[in-house]
């Protein structure tokens, strides 16, 4: 299953990065119901679709990125792979806000969903770490925020790093 979609990722990613929000819509609906059904077996898609989702987060049409945020959300919370911190970390160095602010509410998530001790491996971690100290001093508000309340569920997760 997951060879036969690897081989569709281009025509997903093309359909959700049209400016047709139907075709769009149906397609980010599609890696939604892949997430879901997939679960764990998703780990090799994340790398094809992530940062498509990622990318639709940053346009300024409202249906766009709550449909690309909502299935982030849902990719974390069904999927329970760790490994999307390092594509939602990445997002913390881009100019735009819409970027920045997604991707703190998807490492908020994560932290939320995933599990403890595989966020406690040092360089998970250290990806957390980062993503905060770039976003605590953020330009946007609201991107600060989302910084506040990733730091308080850090420091119930990992408490004896909050130290360091």
């Amino acid at each position: 299953m997951v060879s036969a979609i690897r081989s569709l990722s281009r025509p997903l990613n093309s359909a959700m990065n049209s400016e047709r929000t139907r075709l769009s819509g149906t397609a980010v609906d599609l890696v939604s119901a892949l997430a879901v059904g997939l679960g764990s077996s998703f780990e090799p898609l994340v790398s094809l679709f992530v940062p498509t989702l990622l990318g639709l987060c940053g346009r300024t049409n409202k249906v766009f990125t709550s449909r690309a945020k909502s299935c982030i959300l849902t990719i974390i919370e069904h999927t329970q792979l760790p490994s999307i911190l390092h594509y939602l970390v990445d997002m913390a160095a881009q100019k735009s806000a819409l970027h920045r602010l997604a991707a703190a509410e998807a490492v908020l998530a994560c932290l939320n969903s995933l599990n403890p001790p595989d966020l406690e491996k040092e360089t998970r971690a250290r990806l957390v770490e980062d993503f905060i100290r770039v976003t605590a001093r953020d330009a946007s508000p609201d991107v600060r925020k989302a910084s506040k309340q990733i730091f308080a569920a850090y420091k119930t997760l990992m408490p004896d790093r909050v130290e360091k």
